[in-house]
């Protein structure tokens, strides 16, 4: 079943914000990254799970497990709702989206778990940073 495995990178919080995906589909590895302007961390990471499903998607994965080190998103699918209102538009499109897969697990994993994701969801921050200056 192919991984996706998840970051977002925030400089501050609000900050400028990256996030990364990794999508392993066999022994393929596809990484994709994003700037996503200033936003707080837990926003960032909301925002980095619908950007990986969306490039999921596009690579017609149609059953995968997705780990994240965000507890908030975690916890919120596991539980399947969102406490606090300002996450719930992400939900509701994390929801819309999954109709499309057949399967679909979220896991949340630590951090030390999701070092491929962090380090490039962290790089993709550090050149939008430098990019600015």
């Amino acid at each position: 079943m192919p991984q996706i495995y998840f970051d977002a990178a925030t400089k501050g919080n609000p900050g400028e914000s990256s996030c990364s995906s990794v999508i392993i589909i066999e022994n393929e590895r596809h990484f994709f990254t994003k700037n996503m302007g200033v936003m707080d961390n837990h926003r960032a990471e909301w925002e980095a799970l619908i950007f990986s499903i969306q490039n999921a998607l596009d690579l017609n994965v149609k059953n995968a497990l997705i780990y994240t080190d965000s507890k908030l998103v975690g916890d919120s699918i596991e539980k399947d709702f969102v406490k606090n209102e300002l996450f719930k538009s992400y939900f509701d499109e994390f929801k819309q989206l999954e109709r499309a897969f057949d399967l679909i697990f979220v896991k949340w994993i630590p951090r030390s778990q999701n070092k491929e994701a962090n380090q490039l969801a962290q790089q993709s921050l550090r050149k939008k940073l430098k990019s600015k200056k």
